[in-house]
């Protein structure tokens, strides 16, 4: 029998398109996913010159197009049937199933073991809270009880002398909500809340109070205490794996997972419902031991691989948690005011990319490198720029790359296919050789200085990142001397989401200053 057979990764969008759009209509499939057998990369390459997901073969036919190509024929099928009488199915079990089958290996799913995750070190458990024994007594872990706490302790907006400190809660408050929550007598709950303040789960909210029942103090939820810190959901006291990239590794699939949930069958992710999966908040507490990871230690190769998975697992972290942004103004904010904890360091997207990975470069439109001499967050820099982190950093594509997780044993292999992948979509590099025109993507404008030392520079430097027809077109133009027009396409900013926040740069303060206005605070 013949089949349908669709390379794929897992957390791309189109590939959730394309799966989606065969499940409602009941046409099976054989998947080849990347994700588990990058084995198969060279075999999808060779089948459709291609180095995109996903694709997609009727048999042996390639569907020239990926997943919009491919809904734009189930949509012709589900007319065509309905005027004949019959449906997709059947219209596929006759131009598709009763062929034979496919005959090339490369279409066979791969033979190899799949890449496994790594099992995580065991947690410790010393990091448990413990429980007061006058009340249900026994541990919780740290998770267990910042939720309950979440849930049971109010948050309000409490002043004084010109502050505004948010999501607060006085101690009398607080010890209110713990004799409830607990069973606890009054006494009892003040003693367990002291406990609380050191694990590091309540905070008064400057630092400078023990936990008492005082009606003029205030004190916050650790996950409420820097709000401009994306991974602060806890202050990380349990183990650290010795391994960074298996840490994130494993971030990356229950986010991925938590994605895969929320996603409509066009692969859209609702970050609403996301923020409500079960185990988001799971992920916002594991996220925190990146507060214990050591980048010092790392070669260049290693600290590449992880800057780059972080990047892009925190880019997802933020849309979830803070929103996202829609004018320049928002952008710059989100790029240069969330902050993450990276090993007792704070960075901010920008400083991630233009500070580590670029050097210590310039960030577009800057006036002076991203780190001052004095920082001692620019000993971490990478020596040099590896111009290719613009391809990983930054997909923007119709199509995704085969590449979802980079690696420091692969990462130059990794780097090149993300490199031609990228510059093989028309929406980033479209040529015009009747018109000696070269079209674009505005990241080759941004970081122009990491690809050529000038605009006329650039044709030359680009044919090192294509291939194929492509390349051969524009090794021509530039072999026989043209002048070759530049220009640049505006930055599409678009992304697979729905029912977002707004990005509000005031969510990202816990405490806001009152100009003028003093007010009394009260529980």
């Amino acid at each position: 029998m013949g089949r349908v057979t669709l390379f794929a990764i897992d957390g791309c969008p189109h590939c959730i398109r394309a799966k989606t759009a065969l499940k409602e209509r009941k046409i099976p499939f054989t998947e080849i996913n990347l994700t588990y057998h990058p084995d198969k990369r060279s075999d999808m390459l060779s089948l459709s010159n291609s180095l995109t997901v996903p694709q997609i073969f009727f048999n042996e036919n390639l569907v020239q197009g990926g997943a919009t190509a491919l809904l734009s024929l189930l949509k012709k099928w589900d007319e065509d049937g309905t005027s004949g009488g019959s449906s997709a199915l059947e219209i596929f079990e006759n131009e598709v199933k009763s062929k034979a089958d496919p005959t090339d290996s490369r279409l066979e799913p791969s033979t190899a073991p799949p890449v496994k995750e790594q099992d995580p070190p065991p947690r410790n458990q010393s990091d448990f809270i413990i429980l007061p024994s006058f009340g249900e007594g026994g541990t919780a872990a740290v998770l267990d009880i910042t939720v309950r706490l979440m849930r049971a302790v109010p948050k309000y907006n409490l002043s004084y002398l010109g502050k505004t400190y948010k999501n607060a809660i006085t101690g009398a408050g607080m010890t209110k909500a713990l004799m409830s929550e607990f069973a606890l007598e009054k006494e009892d709950a003040i003693n367990f809340g002291v406990h609380l303040q050191e694990r590091h789960i309540l905070h008064h909210v400057t630092g400078d109070h023990r936990f008492s029942d005082a009606k003029n103090l205030y004190f916050r939820l650790q996950p409420y205490q820097t709000s401009s810190i994306l991974n602060s959901f806890r202050i990380w006291t349990d183990r650290v794996d010795p391994d960074p990239m298996a840490a994130v590794s494993r971030l990356n699939k229950i986010m991925q997972n938590i994605q895969s949930r929320a996603a409509d069958k066009n692969g859209d992710v609702d970050l609403n419902a996301a923020s409500k999966d079960d185990e988001y908040a799971m992920f916002e507490e594991e996220v925190c031991e990146l507060q214990g990871v050591d980048m010092t230690s790392m070669d260049g190769n290693a600290k590449t691989a992880f800057i780059i998975n972080v990047y892009n697992l925190m880019i997802k972290y933020a849309q979830i948690k803070v929103g996202v942004p829609s004018s320049n103004l928002e952008r710059a904010s989100f790029f240069t005011k969330i902050m993450m904890d990276i090993g007792g360091n704070t960075f901010s997207f920008n400083e991630l990319e233009n500070g580590l990975l670029r050097a210590n470069a310039k960030a577009p439109y800057a006036i002076r490198k991203t780190f001052r001499e004095n920082d001692g967050r620019a000993k971490l820099a990478l020596a040099k720029v590896d111009r290719r982190i613009h391809f990983a950093l930054n997909c923007g594509a119709k199509s995704c790359p085969p590449v979802k997780k980079f690696t420091s044993k692969d990462l130059e292999e990794e780097l090149r296919i993300v490199a031609l992948s990228f510059c093989e979509q028309d929406d980033n590099v479209k040529i015009f050789p009747k018109l000696n025109e070269l079209r674009l993507n505005t990241i080759f404008k941004w970081y122009r200085p990491d690809f050529a030392p000038s605009v006329s520079d650039l044709t030359r430097n680009l044919i090192k990142f294509m291939r194929g027809e492509k390349k051969t077109m524009l090794s021509k133009m530039v072999d026989e001397k043209r002048v070759i027009k530049i220009t640049f396409n505006d930055y599409d900013w678009t992304s697979n989401v729905t029912n977002s926040k707004k990005f509000d740069i005031s969510t990202l303060r816990s405490n806001e200053s009152i100009v003028g206005t003093f007010c009394k605070s009260w529980f």
